[in-house]
């Protein structure tokens, strides 16, 4: 039976011989293609899986992406959360690439949301310095507008994209403010995975996580050689292979 999933550009792979879903959530200018390959490797051992796709992602506008909010992708996954819990499944993970962390992790906090357990790869939970990806950004922006022949159009508006991308990150700060007392709160299962060579995040922060994790029953996993945007990394093999352990220990 075809099951209409009510989320725009998401992907969801059912599996009928199940009664675990597995929740992925995209990290912030990514999309839920990024989360493609571990979510195959997952149904293929009998998952099912949702990836959704973050309002504004996955666009040939950068402002499609600076027109909303951290709060509305919190929503969005809680509403990706909720729509699976509604196909009766028995159990429910979370799991989070770097700003999709920061959701996934929100989620877990709130008492309400009967999650078994999940986790994070390469997210900035909590952090010694304010996230700062501003580099980053602004490059993946002149990308976005050169592949749209939109170039003149960001040099332009160059300082109004800086200006909104450091709004937002705010946002996403105060995000992370909000759940940072809740962390002690968690006492299910909790998989970490950070790569040593992050260029994006500061590789160190994690500890400071699995310290404020007092509760949880942390399964850490660190890859020295990997780099940020590990669900795509060709190295990326031993990294799925644990989120499989982890997952076949408690599922």
């Amino acid at each position: 039976m075809s099951i209409n999933v009510p989320f725009e550009k998401a992907i969801y792979l059912p599996n009928d011989h199940t009664n675990v879903a597995i929740l992925l959530l995209h990290a912030y200018t990514g999309s839920s293609k990024d989360m493609n390959l571990l979510g195959r490797r997952l149904h293929k051992a009998g998952y099912t899986v949702l990836c959704p796709n973050f309002k504004g992602h996955w666009t040939t506008d950068i402002f499609d992406i600076l027109n909303e909010s951290p709060l509305t992708w919190l929503d969005e996954a809680q509403a990706a959360y909720d729509w699976l819990t509604q196909q009766d499944f028995e159990k429910v993970f979370v799991f989070g690439l770097s700003m999709g962390g920061i959701m996934a992790t929100a989620l877990m906090t709130k008492s309400e949301n009967n999650i078994a357990g999940g986790g994070v790869f390469n997210s900035p939970v909590v952090t010694k310095e304010k996230i700062d990806v501003s580099e980053a950004f602004m490059t993946y922006a002149r990308h976005v507008a050169r592949a749209s022949q939109q170039l003149s159009q960001f040099e332009t508006n160059k300082k109004k994209i800086y200006d909104a991308h450091w709004k937002q990150m705010e946002n996403l700060e105060a995000v992370k403010e909000s759940i940072r007392p809740k962390l002690e709160q968690i006492n299910i299962p909790f998989y970490i995975a950070q790569s040593g060579q992050d260029e994006l995040i500061d590789e160190d922060d994690v500890f400071e996580l699995q310290d404020e994790l007092l509760n949880a029953q942390i399964d850490f996993h660190w890859f020295p050689k990997n780099t940020h945007v590990i669900t795509v990394n060709r190295d990326r093999v031993d990294f799925e292979n644990s989120v499989m352990n982890f997952l076949e220990k408690y599922a």
